[in-house]
């Protein structure tokens, strides 16, 4: 081991040890959740009032200001009343240090009948109404009209000491604060998601990942509601979200809702920021590999957020690779305004690019960029709130030479949530999108390009990338008893390509029983369908599908979740996808070694396919402590197979075959000011095979794993107020061990020799500073 190794290691070793220090200390104050709005209810007649008109209750107030109801201290009707009532309610979350956290506290609610003298709810300091969050997973449910009840600051007389995250069994939910300096993510939450069970990435820092063995582009990116064709910039660049425009990140790894369709894979959602509170807050950032800033004010009655960044990568690279020139910048906007009884507009921008470029290869250029905008209005009305909206938006996809697309599109979408009880509630929603664009696949100079059939097609890419789609999605969320939770869903969707047609019905199911306070069990089944398209994410390639017919995903999945003492949530899944007609993404680097073999002593016919059946199934794992604690973190471990079907006739196990990812993420503060993380990745060598002759010159798979590839990331940091604001500057090593990936085998000779070849140490040092008011 290098002595350069034996540093890195000794740091990081040591930054446990400093975490682990932390138990020691006394928790930070806490500033408790306050009403911002509590609507009115009526209590009927045949509903008994408490005594001294006051009931108390234990809820939880999750950072986007929803509340659930724990403990009621009262009769079954009169609770029912009282979690109608504070669902509906609107919070100012808790925070720890000014950041927004999920909090668990006990109030008391006066109630009183219609005719009866009640106290005003409280209203926001800016005197502007609160905006109205949108029917998300963690919402508790409400119903019948009928109390009335109110909560004042001073009625919140205890804030307790421990916190719970608001979530939806089987999905995984992390907050802004947790995630927004997680060790090696360099300030980028999304980069978070490859610490999760179920994710395997591709490349060790690349943002593309297999999710329970479906393909990069069977993953559904969602940031504020509206689908983007790539998350994250070239290479290792961050995502194209500035942090401050994003707030929870959650993770669907399988059978995600209804209005989350349309691709075979996970889902990844970047929820959007907090409600504004009508002040000036504003961020800006330098870092060694770009500057981004953020500033959120009042505008025209409204609040105003806008975000950006430029990366100069290419300044780093000068010192490794000359001759690479990278560069990407983004954009966000985000406009909202309440018009007034429960009404209001909201604008959503977003924009990115990157360039890729290598001196003296002009045909190897890469240039992707793409825009979108939403315009929306929402109107709530008693339990039932309505939602239009209209996006357009435009891409452009350039591979040097070989390949060009332009794309427009424009989509409109409308959504309606009622909330028939504390026991049900429903949401429809329907969308439709166009697409035109302009398609081109050349051979590139000097070499042969894209592979082109006897029918001028690409079995890469498809020839019409004109498309429209038409889809339609039911959410049925019912509590039939205090122990049960069903959530229904279904999807119908249809794409109009040409004059094809492809049409599907997509049904999911889910439930969920709660054993105890603390412990539940789920159990979740779902279809989905997704065109064929090119199995890497970019702009515009999405609607460009290989051939005319979809791929299928059966997902099911079975867990359990335990809320443990000391802010630690457990949760364990097992899990078993059916891919069929999946895009295989192994065609590239197969069809041309088989070729050779086959025009040598023929093989009776084998062929590489395009498509694949496939299977993956395994075993989830995820133990993790809450951020509001001063150590916190989590460990994810996955343990998966996959199958699919033979391949030239022979048994082929699929490169995405990975059977083991463990991920630990600690981080804490050491003393006042200082903090530090860690993250450790480790994960068993993905499956490499070649098809090769024997010594009877028949045709065989050999196939071969390589080895473990181990990763430390570490960072530390310091952060101080000053008189107008806060700083904190940082210090970041991706890779501190200086690990290289093992990423081929080549064998030669017989008998054959094998050696491991190695990428190059990817690894990335990284300096900043932060400020914000």
């Amino acid at each position: 081991m290098t002595r350069a190794r034996i540093t890195s290691m000794t740091l990081a070793w040591g930054a446990i040890v400093g975490a682990l220090a932390l138990e020691a200390r006394a928790r930070a104050d806490v500033t408790p959740p306050r009403v911002i709005e509590l609507p009115d209810v009526a209590l009927p007649e045949d509903v008994e009032a408490p005594a001294g008109g006051v009931v108390v209750a234990v809820i939880v107030v999750a950072a986007d200001g929803a509340a659930t109801v724990e403990r009621c201290d009262a009769g079954d009707a009169l609770c029912v009343l009282v979690r109608d009532a504070l669902a509906r309610a609107t919070f100012e979350p808790a925070r720890r240090d000014g950041v927004a956290v999920d909090a668990r506290i006990r109030v008391a609610l006066r109630v009183s009948r219609p005719t009866e003298e009640v106290v005003e709810p409280a209203t926001s300091d800016g005197g502007v109404d609160a905006a109205t969050p949108s029917l998300t997973d963690a919402d508790a449910g409400v119903g019948d009209a009928g109390t009335r009840a109110s909560a004042r600051d001073d009625e919140i007389f205890e804030s307790l000491t421990t916190s719970r995250v608001v979530r939806r069994a089987g999905m995984r939910r992390l907050s802004l604060a947790e995630v927004r300096d997680l060790p090696g993510a360099f300030g980028d939450p999304f980069r978070a998601v490859d610490a999760l069970p179920g994710v395997v990435p591709v490349l060790s820092g690349l943002p593309y990942f297999f999710i329970r063995g479906s393909p990069p582009a069977g993953t559904l990116y969602v940031y504020d509601d509206i689908a983007v064709p790539t998350l994250f910039h070239l290479a290792v660049g961050p995502a194209v979200i500035h942090p401050r425009m994003v707030g929870p990140i959650r993770l669907y790894s399988g059978v995600a809702p209804a209005r989350h369709g349309r691709l075979v894979g996970g889902v990844v959602v970047g929820e959007g920021p907090e409600p504004p509170d009508g002040r000036l807050h504003a961020e800006a950032e330098v870092r060694l590999l770009d500057v981004n800033g953020y500033v959120e004010a009042p505008v025209l009655g409204g609040s105003l957020a806008v975000a950006g960044r430029y990366g100069y990568p290419a300044l780093l690279l000068s010192v490794f690779s000359p001759e690479v020139d990278l560069a990407y910048w983004d954009y966000q906007l985000r406009f909202v305004r309440a018009l007034g009884h429960g009404d209001r507009v909201e604008l959503v921008a977003l924009g990115s690019y990157d360039s890729l470029a290598v001196e003296d290869e002009p045909d190897s250029d890469i240039a992707i960029t793409f825009h979108r905008l939403e315009a929306r209005f929402v109107r709530r009305r008693g339990p039932t709130t309505y939602g239009v909206a209209m996006l357009f938006g435009w891409e452009e996809s350039s591979l040097g030479t070989e390949l060009s697309l332009q794309a427009t599109r424009f989509g409109p979408r409308g959504w309606i949530e009622h909330r028939f009880s504390s026991r049900a509630r429903a949401r429809i929603s329907a969308d439709a999108s166009g697409v035109i664009g302009t398609f081109s696949s050349t051979p590139a100079r000097g070499g042969d390009g894209i592979d082109i059939d006897e029918s001028g097609t690409s079995p890469l890419f498809g020839d019409v990338p004109a498309r429209s789609l038409w889809g339609i999605a039911l959410e049925l969320a019912l509590r039939p008893t205090s122990w049960m939770d069903i959530e229904l869903g279904g999807r119908a969707d249809a794409w109009l390509q040409g004059s094809g047609v492809e049409g599907v019905l997509d049904p999911r199911a889910r439930v969920v029983l709660h054993a105890s306070r603390d412990l539940e069990l789920h159990v979740a089944a779902g279809v989905v369908h997704q065109p064929a398209v090119f199995f890497v994410p970019l702009p515009g390639l999405a609607d460009v599908a290989t051939d005319r017919g979809l791929q299928s995903a059966l997902q099911t999945e079975v867990g359990v979740g335990w809320d443990a003492p000391g802010g630690i949530r457990a949760e364990a899944q097992l899990f078993l996808h059916q891919y069929a007609g999946l895009v295989f993404a192994d065609v590239l680097f197969l069809g041309e070694a088989l070729d050779r073999i086959c025009v040598t002593v023929g093989c009776d016919d084998a062929s590489v396919p395009n498509r694949i059946d496939a299977l993956s199934y395994g075993l989830e794992l995820f133990l993790r402590r809450a951020p509001e604690e001063r150590l916190s973190g989590w460990l994810s471990y996955t343990l998966s197979f996959a199958d699919a079907e033979d391949v030239a006739g022979l048994p082929y196990t699929p490169s995405w075959d990975v059977r083991h990812v463990l991920n630990v993420v600690l981080q804490g503060d050491l003393v006042a000011g200082v903090s530090t993380g860690l993250r450790f990745h480790a994960r068993s060598g993905k499956m490499h095979g070649e098809f090769v002759l024997d010594d009877a010159l028949q045709l065989v798979r050999d196939e071969r794993r390589l080895p473990w590839f181990v990763r430390f990331d570490i960072q530390v940091a310091y952060a101080w107020r000053t008189s107008w604001g806060r700083l904190r500057v940082w210090l970041e090593w991706f890779n501190a061990t200086l690990t290289r990936e093992p990423q081929d085998i080549e064998c030669e000779g017989s008998p054959r020799v094998c050696r491991v070849e190695y990428l190059p140490a990817i690894f990335f040092p990284s300096i900043g500073i932060r400020g914000e008011i």
